[in-house]
């Protein structure tokens, strides 16, 4: 009797190797998640500590000022920008009296 030698089928080993990646994503992100997990434990093991902590309010103070400066400067650019707009519309419109395209 004569024996043929199995073929190996392609479809087979795609599927082997798909549900091994799979198997690694799974792993990578129980990791992740644990981790994840540990950290936070920790800071929230912090929050409930009964140190004493200190805060800067200056930055705070001084990040407001220069939004509130910044803030400034782009509503300045907006209005100059819409005066440029509609110095060149007025100039297009009364350069001719009568339209181009008749």
């Amino acid at each position: 009797m004569h024996v043929r030698p199995n073929q190996l089928n392609p479809n087979a080993q795609l599927d082997a190797i798909y549900a091994a990646e799979r198997a690694a994503a799974k792993r990578a992100a129980e990791g992740t998640r644990k981790k994840l997990f540990e950290s936070a434990s920790a800071v929230a093991g912090d929050a409930d500590s009964e140190e004493d902590c200190v805060v800067r309010l200056g930055s705070r103070e001084e990040s407001r000022e220069h939004a509130k400066e910044q803030n400034q400067r782009d509503s300045q650019r907006n209005r100059d920008s819409r005066k440029k707009q509609k110095a060149q519309t007025d100039a297009e419109e009364s350069d001719g009296s009568i339209s181009d395209w008749a």
